[in-house]
């Protein structure tokens, strides 16, 4: 996307469960516009002849990314604001290692691991085009995958919250699912054309696991359509590649789709941003 982006991630809120909707931020720096004009042939609204109206959220899809100017440059900033929404706190001993793509198992890290510094965000600097991931581990959390799923271009703000091996517990017994150690979880983000978590979306991956999303702010095991949030994720899923992708359930669309890792006993996030 050319347009700056504000992205929220839920995540749980410790034993209460009240949020894996505790938010997160994503913050593309990159000029653009939030006016969409029709281009020729498509589909205008009824004032215009009576045609359908494109709705907004979806008029992206299947059109070409607009062009946009990015200073090339030898590193791009990525910071983190990694939260535990139980305590309130970054987790003690934070860790964050960036990976390339196709390091699976981050062999060779592409940069070494970094800490939280001593403004409580983790301070990353790193290729520009990077479309890695993300390893976050600490004591107190499971241990977390977080894809970048667009290639580092200009400086970009995460917020991601973490969780505990309590709170992983809680949610899995909502749903009286007993959790494999030798499967790992998944947690899909859908976002829309204006770059917003999306509801209404159906989401899919093809290696199976037990389905989640999160109602009014309450775990709803074997939902496995986007509410507000935008959420949905996957309890003992394979290890391995995973393929997800996402349905907009009004008119049938693919809406996204997105391939990551999924590791024993880690959390992996990966986003759906629109197809074009």
């Amino acid at each position: 996307m050319a347009h700056s982006e504000r992205r929220r991630l839920s995540a749980l809120s410790g034993l209460g469960l009240c949020a894996f909707a505790a938010g997160s931020a994503c913050t593309e720096l990159a000029p653009g516009s939030d006016i969409l004009t029709a281009s020729p042939g498509q589909r205008l609204g009824v004032a215009d002849g009576g045609a359908e109206r494109v709705d907004p959220k979806w008029a992206c899809l299947g059109q070409a990314e607009p062009p946009s100017a990015v200073a090339l440059r030898p590193s791009v900033g990525l910071t983190l604001a990694v939260v535990d929404p139980a305590l309130q706190t970054t987790p003690a001993g934070l860790q964050v290692r960036a990976c390339n793509r196709i390091d699976v198992e981050c062999a060779n890290p592409a940069r070494p691991a970094t800490g939280m510094s001593s403004d409580g965000l983790v301070h990353l600097s790193l290729d520009q085009g990077f479309n890695g991931f993300l390893e976050i581990t600490s004591p107190s959390i499971v241990p977390f995958l977080f894809f970048v799923s667009r290639p580092l271009q200009t400086e970009r703000q995460e917020t991601l919250n973490v969780i505990g091996p309590g709170a992983l517990q809680a949610l899995a017994g909502v749903g009286d699912v007993v959790l494999d150690p030798t499967l790992g979880l998944l947690l899909l983000r859908a976002f829309d054309c204006q770059g917003e978590l999306v509801s209404g979306v159906q989401v899919s991956n093809d290696a199976g696991g037990q389905p989640f999303n999160f109602i009014d702010g309450l775990p709803s095991v074997g939902n496995d359509v986007s509410s507000l949030d935008g959420i949905v994720g996957y309890l003992n899923v394979p290890v391995g590649s995973v393929v997800g992708q996402g349905l907009e359930l009004d008119k049938g669309q693919l809406t996204g789709r997105v391939n990551v890792v999924v590791r024993r006993g880690w959390f992996t996030y990966g986003d759906l941003n629109p197809l074009r």
